[in-house]
C-alpha cells in the first residue's frame, strides 16, 4: 500500500504508534483515548482512521465485550510502513 494513499491523520496515527513500539521495544500497545490526547483530534475522526487503517491490515485493535477500542497494535505490514512514515516526518 503506498502511503500517500493515507490521510494526514492516519499517518500521525502510524509513526505516532511506531515511536511508541520502538521506544518500548514493542511490549505496550497504544489505547484509542490515548492517541486522541496525543495527537489532539476529534475522537470521531481517530475512531474512524483507525478502523481504515485496520480494514487495510495495518493496525489490529482489541475490543472491550462491549466493542470500545482498548489497545491497538501495529501489524507486521503497519510496521513496515509506519517506520518508513516516521522517518519522513
Amino acid at each position: 500500500m503506498a502511503a500517500r494513499r493515507l490521510s494526514k491523520l492516519q499517518r500521525q496515527i502510524l509513526s505516532g504508534m511506531w515511536t511508541q513500539h520502538e521506544r518500548t521495544q514493542g511490549g505496550i500497545s497504544t489505547g484509542h483515548l490515548e492517541l486522541v490526547q496525543t495527537l489532539g483530534h476529534d475522537k470521531s475522526n481517530v475512531s474512524h482512521s483507525l478502523r481504515t487503517l485496520e480494514a487495510r491490515g495495518l493496525i489490529t485493535i482489541g475490543r472491550s465485550p462491549g466493542g470500545q477500542a482498548i489497545h491497538l497494535d501495529l501489524t507486521p505490514e503497519g510496521r513496515k510502513l509506519a517506520s518508513k512514515l516516521a522517518q519522513k516526518l
